[in-house]
Parts: structure tokens; sequence; C-alpha cells
């Protein structure tokens, strides 16, 4: 780097000097190594002409002695004079000699590698010469025909044999030349190519210094200098001249240095306007700030926190009424905070100003709060103060805000929240009066339809039987308008929720149906469904609210519809990430709407006009409550009618794609209360109950639906009596309690809490039930929380009582009907008719015919799955899982009980991979398969359901 510093140092004409002395350099090296090369291949060009030319000279040489040799013995045999013989033995011997030195020569010449093929020569022509001197000494003595056998058969194929070895060494030598002078060519080409690949690259080399010399330290300088002294001209003086040029010693540093200069005396003469324009900018901003602050409807503040905890105003806006009621003058002079209340902590009302600004002070955070200040001359005001904060080199807080008056904001918040606790107040004193109304009329209700219910198991005659059955519906029906009064009020304050299960739209739109068939077979409509191809046969969502809405529409379908038909339809009107669309519709052939009347449809307590009640009867709530039953499950209600026409009325909900195919797991709508079969009532008989009401009429009514079932009722009026009277009662004497919630000196919630203390009255040892008007869904939560394992709503209906008896009086119920079907039958394989029984009043008979044929072939197919998995090489134990517990989940309901126990039992040992277990447990279940479908197509051939029974 220290000799490139010192190169760009130089002045411009000392750098052009050393670049021709450079170029200068590198030709002379070229031409001395071009001398050189050149030389050396003369050298050894010459050298290699005298070599060979001597060797080939002396190899000639020796072809004519020999050839001589071959003269003298061929004169010998026709010049037979002894003189002449004797001279031409002599001249043999000098031939022989001559021949000799001339091979001897031409060994000193040629390479080593010839050496043996030179050899080779001398030994042929020591023969030759032999065979030539023994011709001459045959012939001298006379010996004429064995000197021309010599001649011509040993010494002339030994002379032919020499004179082709000497031409091949002659031939190779001069081939030799050959290579040795091409060889000397290429290397005088490689000389020629390598001088002028050398000048080439020397001639580049200089060029490329010389391109970088001018561009690096003449051209480019130049043009940087030239492009900050344009720049310089337009008054741009951001452009810094480079500490590399300045530094320079050439002619270019000059320049450079020169134009650095010319930028100061520019910039100096630059800056005074622009001083002066600052200086009346900064007086614009200051009197525009001054106006926003002023515009502020507020105080403006800057004050300074010390590390000590002291604090410095800096700056305060000056306001006409300051909300600290101090002049800023003054408060730039305090420091001292205790003599401020406003930022002080010295009353309650103080400390939170004083708090958050420490706070802040700490963390930086921004400030924000509100202070309230008594000591005004105007009443109390509520100032609130916004500022942010940030550190100061001596470690303190420097605040920047404002304060605000915000009294009348604060009198404003009040009055909204006193005016949003008078209306929550109001709600709350609406769903009380709702529910102490619904309270109020179920308990009168509940003696009423109970008090039916009791005298229609009475012997009554056909009109009494009559007018008794029409005052249970209309008991049934005000019960009803009670229900939807509650579900009225859950919704409007927000306390409906909408539920998710898996359900077969199908199943659901034909319980509906079913559910209105006989009314509407009783004024002769016609009642059908269509589901759309699209819709699937499982769905997620809450099938409940859905049949709600259906029944709603059906019920009103068929009460303005007098004569034609009504379609249940049902479609996906739309489907994305969100899930389904669903679209129910009912369209009927009734009297039809205006659009006027259409208009307030489906507003709470209102109907198509006022002569709609006074026909058809009714509140006008259950379209309302569809309504909002449909938003809440994401969709919408709508109606298309025509005056005496008929009406279509649907709506839709969103839903989802059922994750599981399984029909078991499926649930639909409310199906219609049906009382359960005698059989299945059996194993209550006996059990004793303890009934826990206040209300005498109440008690009667539950005590006669009890008595009834063949139960033991034992009544007591308060929560304290019962507690009495179970711990004074052996353990099992009681099977259940019936509690009501409201009641004197101790409320059936306290009780029940009281009891679950005690092990010995524990959910699983003492069910306890709820039976009450309360029926709201805090009412049942509350149940539920105090330990009550279930929840009757009064009025009690029977159907639901006997239900819940079953449910959780099972255990004893179950044991003495298994004993009872051990003891009546010993046989496992019999089928249970009272599951048919209960199907029976859900289906019509073609229904139920239908489903009797679906189980079969559902059954008939898994038995043969199952087989095919247990058969299997290893058995499919996971094919034998879930294909058992399928069978298990169906065959109870049609009266296989045992047939379902024993495939959950498989179920279970396939799990475990149990292979003995499984073997004889699909011996059995095949033997029940069997019998059992034989039996139940038997049951449905001959009709042999048993009639349903009342307890």
């Amino acid at each position: 780097m220290r000799p490139i510093a010192h190169f760009a140092n130089l002045a411009l004409a000392s750098k052009i000097v050393l670049l021709v002395a450079l170029m200068g350099m590198v030709s002379l090296a070229i031409n001395a190594y071009a001398l050189a090369n050149m030389r050396s291949i003369e050298q050894q060009y010459r050298a290699l002409v005298a070599t060979e030319a001597r060797s080939a000279l002396h190899l000639s040489e020796a072809g004519r002695l020999l050839s001589d040799a071959s003269q003298l013995a061929y004169a010998a045999l026709t010049q037979q004079a002894p003189t002449h013989l004797r001279a031409a033995r002599v001249q043999l011997l000098n031939l022989q000699m001559q021949f000799n030195a001339k091979l001897q020569h031409t060994a000193a010449l040629l390479p080593p590698d010839k050496a043996v093929a030179l050899a080779t020569i001398e030994q042929q022509a020591a023969h030759a010469f032999a065979l030539a001197s023994e011709i001459v000494n045959a012939t001298a003595e006379g010996q004429v025909e064995h000197a021309q056998h010599l001649l011509h058969g040993q010494f002339e194929p030994v002379r032919q044999t020499l004179r082709h070895h000497l031409e091949t060494l002659s031939h190779g030598s001069v081939a030799d030349f050959g290579a040795a002078t091409a060889q000397l060519q290429r290397s005088t080409m490689r000389t020629i190519i390598n001088t002028s690949a050398a000048s080439a690259l020397g001639l580049a080399l200089v060029i490329c210094v010389a391109a970088w010399v001018a561009l690096r330290q003449i051209s480019r300088p130049i043009a940087q200098l030239t492009r900050t002294m344009k720049r310089l001209t337009d008054k741009h003086y951001d452009d810094a001249i480079a500490p590399a040029l300045t530094e320079r010693r050439d002619e270019v540093g000059t320049m450079a240095n020169a134009l650095q200069v010319f930028k100061e005396s520019m910039q100096r003469a630059d800056r005074l306007p622009l001083e002066m324009a600052a200086s009346a900018e900064a007086q614009r901003l200051s009197n525009q700030l001054g106006d926003l602050i002023s515009a502020i409807p507020g105080t403006v503040f800057q004050m300074q926190v010390q590390p000590d905890g002291w604090r410095d105003f800096l700056f305060i806006s000056d306001k006409p009424a300051q909300p600290h009621r101090t002049e800023p003058a003054a408060l730039h002079k305090l420091r001292d905070i205790a003599r401020h209340g406003f930022l002080s902590a010295r009353t309650p009302d103080e400390a939170p100003i004083h708090q958050a600004i420490q706070h802040s002070a700490l963390t930086l955070a921004p400030l924000d709060t509100d202070t309230l200040i008594t000591a005004s001359q105007s009443g109390p005001r509520w100032i609130k103060t916004l500022a942010t904060a940030r550190r100061t080199p001596d470690g303190g807080a420097l605040f920047t805000g404002v304060w605000l008056d915000v009294t009348e904001q604060k009198q404003q918040a009040q009055a909204l929240a006193l005016a949003k606790e008078a209306a929550e107040s109001a709600t709350a004193e609406k769903a009380a009066f709702l529910a102490t109304m619904s309270h109020e009329i179920r308990t009168p209700l509940n003696a009423i339809l109970g008090l039916t219910q009791l005298a229609l198991k009475d012997s009554l005659s056909p009109s009494q039987r009559q007018r008794t059955e029409k005052t249970l519906r209309a008991g049934q029906h005000l019960l009803g308008i009670v229900n939807d009064v509650l579900d009225f009020s859950k919704i409007n304050a927000g306390e409906m929720r909408i539920e998710s299960a898996d359900f077969s739209l199908a199943q659901l739109l034909s319980d509906a149906c079913e559910l209105h068939e006989a009314m509407a077979q009783s004024k002769g409509l016609g009642l059908s469904m269509d589901i759309a191809p699209n819709v699937p046969q499982q769905l997620r969502g809450d099938p409940h609210r859905i049949g709600q809405i259906l029944i709603n529409y059906l019920h009103n379908a068929i009460k303005f519809t007098s004569a034609g038909h009504i379609t249940v339809r049902a479609e996906v009107a739309q489907e994305d990430a969100n899930g389904l669309l669903l679209r129910c519709s009912v369209q009927d052939t009734g009297i039809g709407m205006t659009p006027e009347q259409q208009a307030g449809l489906f507003k709470a307590f209102q109907q198509a006009d006022a002569s709609i009640t006074r026909r058809f009867g009714g509140t006008g709530l259950g379209l309302a409550i569809s309504r909002q039953l449909a938003l809440l499950m994401g969709g919408d209600v709508g109606v298309q009618s025509t005056p005496g026409a008929g009406s279509e009325f649907c709506f839709t909900a969103r839903v989802q794609r059922s994750s599981s195919s399984s029909s078991h797991q499926t649930s639909s709508a409310p199906a219609p209360t049906a009382l359960p079969d005698i059989d299945a009532l059996h194993g209550l008989r006996g059990l004793r109950i303890l009934l826990v009401d206040d209300n005498a009429l109440n008690c009667t009514v539950a005590q006669g639906l009890l008595e009834s079932g063949g139960l033991l009722v034992d009544t007591v009026h308060d929560g304290a009596a019962a507690i009495a009277a179970l711990e004074a009662a052996a353990d099992g004497h009681y099977a259940g309690v019936l509690m009501d919630m409201q009641m004197p000196v101790m409320d059936g919630l306290s009780a029940t809490q009281a009891l679950r203390q005690n092990p010995r009255f524990n959910p699983t040892r003492l069910p306890i039930i709820a039976m009450t008007a309360y029926a709201t869904r805090q009412d049942v939560q509350q149940s539920q929380d105090a330990g009550m394992n279930d929840h009757l709503s009064k009025p009690v209906l029977e159907a639901a009582l006997w239900r819940v008896l079953l449910r959780w009086l099972a255990p004893s119920a179950s044991a003495s009907a298994s004993a009872k079907k051990a003891s009546d039958n010993n046989d496992l394989y019999r089928i249970d008719p009272s599951a048919l029984q209960e199907l029976r009043p859900l289906f019509s008979s073609e229904r139920l015919a239908a489903l009797v044929d679906a189980f079969v072939r559902d059954c008939t197919e898994r038995l043969q799955q199952l087989h095919t998995a247990a058969s299997a090489h290893p058995p499919d134990w996971a094919m034998l899982q879930r294909q058992a517990h399928h069978l298990g989940g169906t065959a109870g309901s049609f009266g296989l009980h045992q047939v379902g126990e024993w495939a959950q039992a498989l179920s279970s040992a396939a799990s475990a991979q149990d292979a003995p277990a499984t073997s004889q447990l699909m011996a059995q279940i095949s033997q029940g398969v069997e019998q059992g479908l034989a039996q139940l197509q038997e049951l449905q051939k001959l009709q042999k359901l048993p009639p349903l029974r009342t307890p």
C-alpha cells in the first residue's frame, strides 16, 4: 500500500515517464529472451548436421568397401593367377581394416541405442571378409567349384544381409536427423510464439497500468472534482470532498484543496440569508405554537422531575382560569411541592396524581389520571392530567402534557352509570317478575294437570272422560304458553344457549311430522316432507331448537289450514368455510296473508290481525321466538304468502357436517312424550320415596301419581323435616327424594347441601330430584350446584315423572327386572317386547316396520363383518371393536338386551386382543342374533306387540 500511496503523490509528468520506462523494460526483457533461445536452437542444429553427416558418410564408405570385397572375390574366380591371388589377399585384409575403422568412427557418432545394431554389422562383416578370404584361398588351391559354392551359397547371402543392415542403419540415421530437425523447428516456433505472447502481455500490462493511472489518478478525480464544483454552483453543500483527494500532493490535490476553499467561501456567503430565514421561521413557528396552545381546551405544561423528587415547571400556558387556581408566574417559582396541594398528597383525593407522577417518573409510562379538586371557588372540579415522559440526562424525567377540566364529562358518566344501573335493575326486576309469575302460575297449574291426570285413571263416563281430557289439553296448552313466555324472557335477557350435537335431519323432520300426523288427519290434511339430495345424512347443530321452530311452523300451518296439503322441505342453501346454511320451510294451502299482515308477523305478541286470536287462539310469541332462535343459530326467518292461496314459512340455521356417522350417537328433536310400558315400571313398585313440599295440594297430586305406579310415599313439608326423616331412617329405606326448592324453615337447596355433606346421602346412594315451579336455566343450575341429581319442572307431567324416576332409581329396577326375566324365561336369547312397545307410540305402523327391517339387515351385515374380522390371521381387532361397538349400541333399542351386553363385552375383548374371550363371545352373539332376529320378525309378522299400558 505504501508504494501505491507514494505513486499517487507523484506529479503527472513523473507518472508518464515511469510508464514509458516500464514499457521499455518490458520490451528489453522480451528481446533478451528471444535472442537467447534462437542462439541455442542454432547451436543445436549445427551440431546435429555435423554428427548426422559424418555418420552417414562413414556408413556409405563402409558399404563401398563391402562392395570392393565382393568384387575381389568375383575377380579371384576369373583371374586365377597366383600373383593376382596374393595381391587379392592383401587387398581383402586392407578392405577389412578400413571397414572396421569406418564402423568405429560411426559408433562414436551414433547414439547408444544403435550400438547393438552396429555390433551385429561388425560380426556379419567379419564373417563376410572371412568367406571372401576363404574363396580366394580355395581358388589358389585349385578348388574352383568349392570357391564358387562358397561365393554363391554363403558369401553372397551374408553380403546382402550386411548391405541391408547398413542401409537400415543409414535410413535410421536419416530419420533421426529429420526428427531432430523437426524438434528444432518446433522449438523455434515456440520461441516465436512465446515472444509474441510476452510482447502482447507486456503491452496489455502497460496499457492497463496506463489506463489505471489515467482513470484512477487523473480522469476520475478530475471528474469528481468537476461534479462537486457543479453541485457547489447549484448551492448543494452536502457533497463532501474526499480526504483522499485533498491529501494528494500532485496537481489533483492542489485542485481539490482549492475547491475546498471555494466551497467554504460559498457556504459563508450563503449562510447569512439562511440564518435570517431560519430566524424568521422560528418566530413564525413560535407564534403558531402559541396559537395552538391557546386553542387547546386545557392548560399545557412542561414539568421537570428531579432525581430527588423535586419538581420544576418549565412552561405553563397562560389561561384565563387555571385548573389549579395558581398563576403561572407563581408556579414557575415554585419548587416546594408541599406548598401546592394539586401536585402533593395532602388529601386522599390528591394522592392519585402524586402517585401517578412518581410511577411515570420511574417507568416513563404515559400519565393519564383524574384528580378531584375540592378547594375551588366554583365547587369541586375534576382535572384530567395527560402527559408523556422522557428521561433527562441527570436521571430525572421531563413531563409534557395538558390539564383538562373534565367535570362535565364526569357528571355525564355518572348519569349514564346511574341510568345503566336503573336499566339493569329494571331488567332484573322483569326477569324476577317473570320467574315469580311462572312459579305462581305453575303452582296451581300443577294441581290442575295433576288432578286431571289422576281423574283420568278413575272410572269415568264417556262425557266425563271427554270433558276431563279437554281440561288436560287446555292445561297443557296453558303450560305451552308459560314455556313460550319463559323462552322469550330468556332470549331477551341473553340467557338462551344454542347447543351442539350430532343429529339426523331426516329423523328430526320425520319425528315432527309424526307428532302432528294425528292433528292433520283429524282435519283431513295431507302431510309430507321433501329433503333435497344435497342435505347430508348427519349434521351437527342444535336439533332441539331446529325441531322447536319446525313444530311451531307445523302447528300454525295445520291450525290455519282447513283443506289441502302441508309440505315440509329442507335443503342446503349455502356451503362455505363456516359450514352449511340449512334452509327449512313449511308450505300450506291455508288462509294466507296480505303484505300488511306479514309486516309485523315475527314481532312479539302480534298476530296477522286481531280476528286471528279470536278465531284460532294463540299469544303471538311462537313466531317471535322462532325468529330469535334462528338468529342465535346464525340464520333468519322469512315468509311468502298469498291471501286465500296459502303460505310458506321458512328459516335458515348454520350447521356443520357431522364428524361421526354412527346412528346411535345422533339425536333429534324431542319426541312426543309417551308413558313408559307398565313392565318397565315393575321395578319401581314397592320403593319408598320421600316427598318434600310445603303445598298440600301439590303433595296430594304428586302422592297420587307416585302411588298409582306402586311406589310408597312419605311426605314432609320443609327441608329441615326432610333431613330429620332421612337421618332417622335406616340406610336404603328411601330409594329417592322429590324436593321442592322454595319452602319455609329450610329451602330445598340448603337441605340438599346439608345432606350431601353426609357420606350416607351421596348422589349415588340417595338420588335427590328437584320438583319445583322454578324452571329457568339459573334454577336448574342452582339445583345441580346444590347437589341434586335432576330437575322436574312443575306442573309435573306423568311421562316426565316416570322417565326421571326410571333414570335414577334404575339400579333396583334393573335388578328386579333381570331377576324376573331369569326366573320367568330362563332364556338368555328371549327378545324383550317392551323395547318395541316403547317405540310403537312414537312411529306409524309403516315407519316402525321399516325400522325393524332396517335393524334386521344391519344386524345381519354386522354379524357377517364380525365373522370376517374374527377369522382373519391375525384377527382384525380394530374392525372387531368397531363393529361390536355399533351392534351393542343398536341391539338394546329393539329388545336384544343380552346381545347388546355381549357385543359391548366383545368390544372390550377386541380392544385387549383377548382371543379366547373373543371366540366365546362370537359364538354367543351369533346364536343370540339368530334367535333374536327370528323372534323380532315373528313379532312383527304376527303383530304380537302388547298394547300400550299406563300405570
